[in-house]
């Protein structure tokens, strides 16, 4: 028989965790990763500060901005070289197109996620003790 402590600690323990991301073929397009890259980048105007704010290095950064481009086969990134202005790296018309509908469309699949995970908990603990119906 299930005790009701062990109906909040299976609710505590237990979370659902999930990847969603778009493919092309068999390949990884876009998804949190590089939507999160790009909204760093957008907010810093840089993708070395980005890079810092991400904990990751430029090397990393800009390789999954080449790879991501490369798989979609469309620009995501503008560069400028010098000059005095900071904001040296700014997103494509696409990227900004991709990037903010990619966010809801993640977040809307977060819900349904969790809604279904509370469906799920409510039946396991509507369950007590009825082994085997």
């Amino acid at each position: 028989m299930m005790t009701k402590s062990c109906k909040v600690r299976l609710s505590i323990e237990l979370k659902p965790h999930s990847k969603i991301w778009l493919q092309r073929g068999n390949e990884y397009a876009f998804g949190g990763g590089i939507a999160e890259i790009l909204g760093t980048i957008h907010k810093t105007g840089s993708i070395k500060k980005a890079a810092l704010l991400l904990g990751e290095s430029y090397r990393y950064v800009w390789g999954r901005i080449q790879k991501t481009e490369e798989v979609m086969g469309i620009k995501l990134i503008e560069t400028t070289v010098g000059g005095q202005d900071k904001a040296r790296s700014a997103l494509t018309d696409f990227a900004f197109r991709i990037l903010n509908p990619y966010m809801r469309f993640e977040a809307n699949i977060q819900k349904q996620i969790n809604s279904a995970y509370r469906k799920m908990m409510k039946e396991i603990n509507k369950a007590k003790g009825e082994k085997g119906k």
